[in-house]
């Protein structure tokens, strides 16, 4: 099923369970974010967001919401809910998205509400999503270890076991009796010791997703967005030269998180999800034939507002900043120079027709904040609302002033400005 479609099982059945929907986990204050929301409608012709003129019929049910991935509907894990998007995922390239964000400069716990994944959880057959989940961990997992890499790799004790000319550390007496004393080896010395390196077990780890993640981009196939993260991996992976990449699958499921060291704390969480999804066998990357993924969710309105967020730091730099705290709610996006409020909405209908009018109301309310705006304006403040289309991937805000978005006026809204963010898609094949 689609965005918005209504889900195709007996919504009905399922009331006492789900009460008014799934609601996404770890909200911030004032956000309404779901997988799927109860809704009462009259099996009567409405208007729809489709791209068709023609009317459709609707009933009250279960509906999806800007959020795509995968999700159990009943609690006995066997019926599958596949949610893509509007025009299909195989079309949209969630990897050029997904590194725009993290050129922006958005923090991991940011990127947390962005998406999550339970690996707990029985998978669940999803060709559809086979190209989304895994870039998109890759993609995450090295924008924190390029992080770790500028700050240099965390060294500790290692304990090293070693068959040695001299002693070090302290004897190991019984395996140095039977690998040395009853072989007449009288030269050697078998020795337990600690030594202080790079080659700990999260760096070993760490290591392993890293020739895991080369992987997954090779079966990916080429693009300029996956070149980029390809370069991004050899460099990583020269700085952990010295690291060991042998690990056993119990020591990756027994490392604990790092409260102290957040960046290691995040990329040992996304090493151990790469391992995972793949059953800690990297021949299964390219040898799967059929792709069963985890449960996950992708909210879309929140992707394409960070999308946004890194096309206009690309054009504008500090100019832009995002999410003030204003008495009257977050604005996703205000400038001071020229004094402007700007609001992504994840809204293919926006291209056409009337802004509706709680939006007008929410951005007029962010131009009259004394806590976003310390001086009152002189003249009204222009509220742009930021909608998506289809069209060129390229950034419309390059080599472009912010003044020049502002010379068409909504035709009901006085200083409403409208502009269209294409969403960057694949090249269809030859």
């Amino acid at each position: 099923m689609q965005e918005h479609e209504k889900i195709p099982y007996d919504s009905f059945s399922f009331r006492d369970y789900w009460g008014e929907g799934m609601r996404l986990p770890g909200q911030s204050k004032g956000l309404d974010r779901w997988f799927f929301r109860w809704q009462w409608r009259n099996s009567s012709i409405i208007d729809d967001e489709q791209d068709s003129d023609k009317p459709v019929v609707t009933e009250s049910g279960y509906y999806a919401s800007y959020v795509i991935g995968a999700q159990w509907f009943d609690a006995a894990k066997t019926m599958p809910l596949v949610v893509t998007t509007k025009h299909g995922c195989d079309r949209i390239d969630f990897l050029k998205m997904f590194s725009v964000c993290f050129n922006s400069g958005i923090e991991a716990k940011e990127f947390s509400k962005i998406y999550a994944v339970d690996m707990d959880a029985p998978r669940i057959k999803a060709p559809e999503l086979k190209s989304v989940l895994s870039p998109l961990i890759v993609a995450h997992f090295l924008s924190i270890v390029k992080d770790i890499v500028k700050r240099g790799l965390k060294k500790d004790y290692v304990q090293r076991e070693e068959n040695l000319k001299k002693v070090r550390g302290r004897i190991d007496i019984s395996r140095n009796e039977r690998m040395n004393i009853l072989k007449k080896r009288y030269d050697k010395v078998f020795c337990r010791y600690q030594e202080y390196s790079e080659d700990t077990l999260e760096n070993r780890l760490i290591k392993k997703a890293l020739l895991f993640s080369q992987q997954v981009l090779l079966v990916a196939g080429m693009s300029d967005s996956l070149l980029s993260l390809q370069h991004t991996i050899h460099e990583c992976l020269s700085a952990f030269s010295n690291v060991s990449d042998q690990i056993e699958v119990w020591e990756v499921k027994a490392i604990k998180h790092h409260k102290i060291f957040r960046e290691y704390d995040d990329a040992v969480k996304l090493a151990q999800m790469i391992l995972h999804r793949y059953d800690y066998s990297i021949t299964n990357i390219t040898t799967a034939e059929e792709e069963y993924c985890p449960v996950f969710w992708i909210d879309m309105a929140m992707l394409y507002e960070h999308y946004v967020l890194g096309l206009l730091r690309e054009a504008y730099g500090s100019k832009i900043h995002y999410q003030l705290h204003g008495y009257t709610g977050y604005p996703d996006f205000v400038c001071y120079s020229p004094m402007l409020v700007m609001d992504t909405k994840y809204i293919p209908r926006f291209g056409s027709g009337n802004i509706d009018a709680y939006i007008a109301r929410q951005l007029s309310g962010y131009c009259r904040d004394k806590r976003i705006f310390s001086t009152k304006p002189e003249t009204n403040v222009p509220c742009v609302v930021i909608y998506p289309k289809e069209g060129e991937p390229e950034n419309p805000f390059k080599n472009k002033r912010l003044e020049d978005f502002l010379i068409i006026e909504d035709r009901c809204l006085w200083n409403f400005h409208r502009v269209a963010v294409p969403l960057p898609t694949l090249q269809a094949p030859q």
